[in-house]
């Protein structure tokens, strides 16, 4: 047995870890799909959108968001918000790289003005979607 023990060590050793970039990518990619909902799209299933018939018309329209449920969500809406978050993260990371002082100055400014619009529309599209699912919630 001594030459498995000395064979599973080699191979552990000679295991080269991920390039940073790698993990902060799964990293990402991991963080859009919790913030989608991936376990509740498997686990109940719910559709890509819904429908709701036009009272004056009498005619069925599509509709993304689930009203008046903050438990339930149909798939797109799932995927809408997380990209939303998404951009909301990524866009601190910009703002936060923009501090590093031996960056270039054009650099900075762009890193700065991606990250501070990012950050904007993020939080005000998230804010849009939590009034169109929860209409008279955070109001005076």
């Amino acid at each position: 047995m001594p030459g498995l023990i000395e064979t599973l060590v080699t191979k552990v050793e000679e295991f080269e870890l991920p390039k940073a970039s790698t993990v902060c990518a799964l990293v990402i990619l991991s963080y859009f799909l919790v913030t989608a909902g991936i376990a509740y799209d498997i686990i109940n299933e719910p559709p890509a959108i819904g429908a709701v018939q036009d009272e004056a018309t009498g005619k069925v329209k599509p509709v993304t968001f689930m009203p008046y449920r903050m438990n339930g969500q149909y798939i797109i809406e799932g995927i809408s918000g997380a990209m939303m978050y998404t951009i909301g993260g990524l866009s601190l990371i910009a703002l936060d790289r923009c501090q590093n002082k031996r960056t270039d100055f054009k650099l900075r400014l762009i890193l700065a003005s991606l990250g501070a619009g990012g950050l904007a529309m993020a939080y005000s599209a998230v804010m849009a979607f939590l009034r169109i699912k929860m209409p008279g919630y955070l109001r005076y």
